[in-house]
């Protein structure tokens, strides 16, 4: 850049053209030349001095992080169009049985679209600056992941292999020495990463992909072995029988229907694991349930015969599983009739939504019920109490990953009395709860606070004494955050569909 302003000063010099002046730095540079045949002689000179310097720079992007000012924009062409979705275990292979392998193991095992991603980082960090695990001290910054991976790449693959490259190849291992179990567990996929970075690179696929490798060879966390035990024995991540799976019916005050093959409805209420099994959830389940019934909507559950919808086990890494999980619910749902379905939580309705074949219509209850207010079918009537400030927690699954920021915003605005403000981070800059996925059975030791921690201490900063959310992993971390912090007089945490029952 520099010796392009300098022979352009040499020109302006020796020519002395009346337009000079619109050439702002080499005509400034020029009034340095007082012998315009000085400038003359050293023009050509400083002409090839630019030439050169500019075809060595050229030469050398490939071999420095400026790569990506030639790979950014194909990799902003060739960007992900639908979020929510993991990637298969391999493009094009519809049985996973015909894999020698399943995951990353190695740099080759990556696809070009993530060896694309590597050399496309600009090194600005607003991944790492927005990511909850790295915020809260957890051994994974997402910057740093993708400049290691790109590095290994540069040093082991035959195109960019410089000296010491058979070395590593032969010592280190790309999972494991290059990237660590801790740094590949610390994700909670909340996808604020991907959100925030300026070239669309793509880091949650990657991790899973380092998960499989990581099940496939058993180098998974030992708690792992018995959760996902207890969901292909049960079908639950609780080891419960699947006969209980529709226990929670019994304490509403409303009949609920669980449907039989051949029965058809309306709505099907997909109930989830936790929904069915966890004392907490099953309020929100029961709140759900009671909403359906006082709008008069057609629906029922498949109890006994519903399987975990297999989100969290899909992002654990255990793609085998998964598969089981999908084909197991696919036959049950062939069975019965039914137009739309309901989900309690934002994980299953994203994985019923991203990962599972055919285009099932699946709604988050928030969807479902945003429509039935606007349709005059549910009208919230009951004042709440006017003293209580409410912020809305975006959880990682409805929103970035799906979308849903308003319809939640509207039912809580329909209820009379109500008080809200928004926290510093919302909508897509959303901060995760730190409950999603593989947390629910595997913390990581080494983090300096809770996420949900943090997420209370934004919700205090507006002056918020209820945190609403439409999610029961957020609910149920941020109510032990509470309890833990001794914070249970100041603030609290409810469910958006709770409260919203509270009201009718």
């Amino acid at each position: 850049v520099l010796s392009g302003f300098a022979a352009e000063g040499g020109r302006l010099a020796a020519q002395r053209p009346d337009w000079a002046g619109w050439s702002f730095v080499g005509y400034w540079l020029s009034l340095i030349w007082s012998n315009p045949e000085g400038a003359l002689f050293a023009y050509p000179y400083l002409w090839w001095l630019h030439a050169l310097l500019s075809l060595g720079f050229i030469a050398y992007i490939p071999y420095c992080k400026l790569l990506h000012i030639i790979t950014a924009l194909p990799n902003v062409f060739f960007q992900k169009l639908s979020k929510g979705s993991i990637k298969p275990a391999r493009w094009e292979v519809d049985d996973i049985e015909n894999l020698e392998t399943l995951g990353v193991e190695k740099f080759e095992d990556f696809t070009w679209k993530n060896m694309l991603d590597f050399f496309s980082c600009t090194e600005c960090g607003r991944c790492s600056d927005n990511c909850p695990a790295y915020t809260v001290g957890r051994p994974l910054s997402p910057k740093m992941l993708t400049m290691k991976l790109r590095d290994h790449g540069y040093r082991n693959m035959t195109v960019f292999k410089q000296k010491g490259g058979e070395q590593e190849r032969g010592g280190r291992t790309l999972v494991g020495d290059i990237i660590t179990p801790d740094e590949i567990w610390s994700c909670t996929t909340c996808g604020a990463c991907e959100e925030e970075c300026p070239v669309f690179i793509e880091f949650i696929d990657k991790i899973i992909d380092m998960r499989r490798h990581l099940i496939e060879t058993s180098q998974n966390p030992n708690r792992f072995n018995q959760v996902l035990m207890q969901f292909e024995t049960t079908g639950n991540p609780f080891g419960k029988p699947a006969m209980k799976r529709a226990e929670w019916i019994k304490d509403t005050d409303i009949p609920i229907r669980v449907l039989k093959s051949g029965d058809e409805v309306d709505v099907l209420f997909f109930v989830d694991s936790y929904g069915s099994f966890d004392p907490v959830v099953q309020e929100i389940s029961s709140a759900i349930a009671k909403g359906l019934y006082a709008a008069g909507v057609d629906f029922g559950i498949l109890g006994p015969r519903e399987k975990d919808s297999g989100h969290q086990v899909r992002r654990m890494g255990e793609e085998g599983l998964f598969q089981l999980l999908v084909e197991k619910n696919m036959e049950t749902l062939c069975t019965i009739g039914f137009s739309k379905i309901v989900t309690t939580d934002p994980h299953a309705f994203n994985t019923l939504k991203n990962d599972y074949p055919g285009s099932l219509d699946v709604y988050h209850y928030t969807e479902f019920f945003q429509s039935l207010i606007e349709t005059g079918k549910l009208t919230p009537i009951k004042t709440l109490d006017s003293n209580d400030t409410y912020t809305y927690h975006d959880p990682c699954y409805l929103g970035r990953h799906n979308g849903i920021y308003n319809e939640p915003r509207n039912m809580l605005k329909s209820m009379p009395g109500i008080n809200i403000v928004e926290m510093k981070r919302s909508f897509d800059r959303s901060f995760c709860c730190g409950g999603g996925d593989i947390i629910l059975w595997h913390e990581i030791e080494e983090e300096q606070t809770r996420m949900a921690d943090v997420r209370i201490d934004m919700a205090s900063e507006v002056g918020a004494n209820v945190i609403v959310t439409a999610c029961p992993f957020c609910l149920i971390h941020f109510e032990d955050a509470i309890k833990s912090r001794g914070l249970e007089g100041e603030i609290r945490v409810t469910d958006l569909m709770k409260l919203f029952v509270s009201t009718l």
